[in-house]
């Protein structure tokens, strides 16, 4: 005998779930409401009791929501792990290219904690010990740890600073990196982030003041957030886009990416949003890895996407890759996608797998078979008939037709 019934509010949760994950800037309860088809009673009853169980969450009393740690704790090798964290950032071979000393740092109440270091290779140096506490208020990577929280739990923690550095809080967001100055270091943090948007962790890098050279803050400054992206990515980040779209202003021009600066753009390991359509007619969106050969885009599907069977059917795709902080340049990716056998991919299908895995996670990927095997896996190649690119805020399709 098949029982078949189902129960209706299990339904509706499930499929807040499912619009969310498909949402990585999240949404507002408009939004949803505009998506899901119920009541909006039953809406905001059912998100009081997914916030309250952390399988979403939000910024604020009125901001957009996302998916919480508590769905992401359910998911293997994406829970809030960090043991494994640590393991990923002891394993990442680009560190051992940074001179300098690098910390791995979680917020405990008000304290930054140190739970891991790499030192660098000069003779002099700025060395933690392991667990040492820090007041998260007065050092760069406490600061970007506390960006990540609600106004209610900054509130109940650091209220009264909270209360006049609400700036540097926004500032944080919107850069996605922390800088503190000492009288004997400069400290630059970047967040960490298991699923993309709230920081788990913080990259910090501490250099004596007397070594630090005002011209190398943008190159320090983007080693840390190209390794605070990989770490992310390493522990099952779908994107890299951290605090989300916090920004409520204008950022930088706002103008038009020319040729080579969006070649450029395109060779760098952000993640991109693919959209294509259902068969009902109905969009569907997801973040995936890509690579640009200066022709087409390369994707890879895995053995149970059903995304590539869109792409089979429709062929009409469009992708975004988004730069997730200043100068948040973007670039606007539209053609026709298709299924590729491997002898026409360009080092077969395990080479594809294999330059993704390392373009995203470093060299290292390299050693994890699981992330360079292809059996079952598919490639899509995307071939452009329109690649336009937007530096700053704004409307990018006025700017760019």
């Amino acid at each position: 005998m098949t029982y078949s019934q189902q129960v209706p509010a299990a339904e509706r949760a499930l499929n807040i779930l499912e619009v969310l994950a498909e949402a990585p800037d999240g949404l507002t309860a408009s939004e949803l409401l505009m998506r899901l088809d119920f009541p909006r009673s039953a809406l905001f009853a059912l998100l009081n009791t997914l916030k309250a169980r952390d399988y979403i969450t939000q910024q604020d009393d009125r901001g957009r929501y996302f998916l919480g740690k508590a769905l992401w704790a359910l998911a293997p090798g994406k829970e809030d792990s960090l043991a494994s964290l640590v393991r990923e950032f002891q394993a990442d071979m680009e560190l051992d290219e940074i001179s300098e000393t690098v910390v791995l740092c979680r917020l405990e109440k008000a304290f930054s904690v140190v739970v891991s270091q790499r030192l660098g290779l000069v003779r002099v140096q700025v060395v933690f010990q392991l667990g040492e506490r820090r007041e998260a208020t007065a050092v760069a990577d406490g600061q970007v740890l506390l960006a990540g929280l609600s106004p209610t739990q900054l509130t109940t923690l650091v209220a009264d600073w909270y209360a006049s550095h609400h700036e540097i809080l926004q500032h944080i967001r919107v850069t996605g990196t922390a800088r503190v100055d000492s009288t004997d270091t400069i400290e630059i943090a970047c967040p960490i982030c298991a699923d993309g948007i709230r920081p788990i962790a913080a990259l910090l890098l501490s250099v004596p003041l007397f070594k630090f050279r005002i011209g190398s803050v943008a190159n320090i400054q983007h080693t840390i957030q190209q390794a605070a992206a990989r770490l992310s990515f390493r522990i099952g980040a779908p994107v890299y886009q951290p605090y989300g779209w916090a920004q409520g202003e204008s950022i930088g021009p706002n103008r038009p990416l020319d040729s080579p600066e969006l070649t450029r753009f395109l060779q760098e390991p952000w993640g991109a949003r693919l959209a294509c359509v259902r068969r009902d007619g109905t969009p569907h969106v997801l973040p995936l890895w890509y690579e640009w050969d200066g022709r087409f885009i390369w994707l890879t599907a895995s053995p149970g996407a059903q995304w590539k069977t869109y792409v089979r059917d429709s062929q009409r795709v469009s992708l975004t890759v988004d730069e997730p902080w200043p100068p948040l340049r973007r670039a606007f990716i539209v053609g026709t996608a298709e299924l590729v056998p491997d002898a026409q991919i360009p080092g077969g299908l395990d080479d594809l797998r294999r330059r993704l895995a390392v373009r995203y996670l470093g060299r290292s990927a390299e050693q994890q078979l699981q992330l360079i095997d292809s059996e079952g896996w598919q490639a899509v190649k995307i071939r452009p008939s329109r690649i336009t690119g937007q530096q700053g805020l704004g409307n990018h399709d006025s700017n760019n037709r």
